[in-house]
């Protein structure tokens, strides 16, 4: 399936140029999938000679027309993708019905991301039904045809019994190999997706499979139970493949790389917006770190603050809130995932800090090429309220970056005894 697809990889907010017949018809009418529109991931603009493509902030594979294919790729290592992931605690919300293929890799896939997929292979299985067939059952008890001759002599002849048998009969349902262990699966998952409203869909999946199986015997699969796929009939093949190598990863701990890899591993393909990623890990960065120092980091998005002293609206949401009590706030960041700061990126958060009469307020970006993680001074304004800009390299050990983070941002904002004093 993926063969006949033109594969394109392009870097985030990248552009390229496409000859007109690749996105319109010989009428003019545009080719571009009405579902890849509406998720406003690219822009595109008429040329003289075509058109060009600019990918926004959306990362992943990114289906553009019936036969072309975006692969959107970050500009910062793969590996930094999934750490800043993990940190930041992604749902994988973002999922298209679409299949690519991820590189293999020695770290173990993200379980939200495994659980996303499997949800998505089950709904396409709760639609069709699950897959009934011929099993071989052993029945114990008055005569039954095909009567078990071995087990029969040693169970009830040998012990006087001429009336009881041991048969191994054939029945049609629900309870074959391949079920056993997608029930297995089904159980696992359920322990490990979350209770929030964001997984609300994948439990109720989960609990309509489990009660569609109820009369299944779950099986913890061996290494050759995964195979078992190629027993399904060929229109919910599809399906228990997905499912079988989504819990095959998990059950063996293997491992995917956000890479395209023409004949890796076959998921669904996520997208991943590089704005709320950034915000997310730079946040839960200091939500972790800032822990051991007294410090609780809030996301001003949902605890929102007051912009006017007599009015509610509009509300101040900004991305970062360091305080150490309820009423203390000791100082406000703001997040911004672009190359340069503006000057509305400023004036956003002056007028943060501001009302929130804060010391201190922090703009975090990431650095560009060749530039240094460092923190620099803005300035200070007449109430005395000092602002700084911190650039963070995304680009090479993440971790030691995070950890600098940290300790540099720690460093700026007011101690408890100069507070007291």
């Amino acid at each position: 399936m993926l063969g006949s697809v033109r594969v394109i990889e392009i870097q985030e907010r990248g552009m390229r140029h496409f000859p007109r017949s690749d996105l319109f018809d010989t009428h003019g009418r545009s080719l571009i999938l009405p579902e890849t529109r509406a998720l406003g991931a690219i822009e595109i603009k008429d040329t003289v000679d075509g058109a060009r493509l600019m990918a926004l902030g959306l990362i992943g594979y990114l289906p553009l027309t019936g036969n072309i294919t975006l692969n959107i790729v970050p500009k910062f290592p793969i590996d930094n993708l999934w750490t800043m992931l993990e940190v930041g605690g992604e749902n994988f919300s973002r999922i298209l019905p679409t299949v690519r293929s991820y590189q293999t890799s020695a770290s173990s896939a993200p379980i939200q991301m495994l659980a996303r997929s499997f949800c998505h292979y089950l709904k396409g299985v709760l639609s069709a039904g699950f897959e009934r067939s011929y099993y071989q059952h052993q029945q114990s008890g008055y005569y039954q045809p095909r009567v078990d001759f071995g087990p029969t002599i040693s169970r009830y002849l040998s012990r006087g019994n001429p009336v009881e048998t041991v048969s191994n009969i054939f029945e049609f349902g629900l309870n074959s190999a391949v079920n056993n262990v997608i029930k297995a699966a089904c159980l696992r998952f359920a322990r490990l997706i979350p209770r929030g409203d964001d997984w609300q869909e994948e439990r109720r999946l989960i609990q309509i499979a489990l009660e569609a199986l109820q009369r299944v015997k779950e099986r913890e699969p061996s290494a050759l139970d995964f195979d078992l796929d190629q027993s399904v009939s060929l229109r919910l093949r599809l399906h228990y493949s997905g499912m079988l190598r989504v819990y095959q990863l998990l059950f063996t701990g293997g491992g995917i790389a956000f890479t395209f890899e023409p004949g890796g591993k076959e998921l669904p393909s996520f997208l991943f917006n590089l704005d709320d990623i950034f915000e997310r890990f730079v946040r839960q960065s200091f939500v972790q770190g800032m822990r051991e120092h007294s410090i609780t980091v809030l996301d001003g998005n949902k605890h929102q603050g007051r912009l006017f002293e007599d009015n509610k609206i509009p509300p101040t949401k900004s991305d970062l809130i360091f305080r150490r009590s309820k009423k203390e706030v000791i100082g406000i960041g703001e997040v911004k995932y672009k190359p340069k700061i503006k000057e509305a990126d400023r004036y956003q958060i002056i007028s943060h800090v501001t009302a929130a009469k804060a010391p201190v307020g922090v703009l975090f970006s990431p650095t560009n090429g060749g530039e240094s993680q460092r923190l620099e001074r803005i300035g200070r304004l007449s109430t005395g309220a000092q602002f700084y800009h911190y650039r963070i390299n995304i680009q090479g050990d993440i971790r030691a970056a995070q950890a600098k983070m940290i300790r540099e941002v720690h460093a700026i904002l007011p101690r408890l005894t100069v507070l007291a004093a």
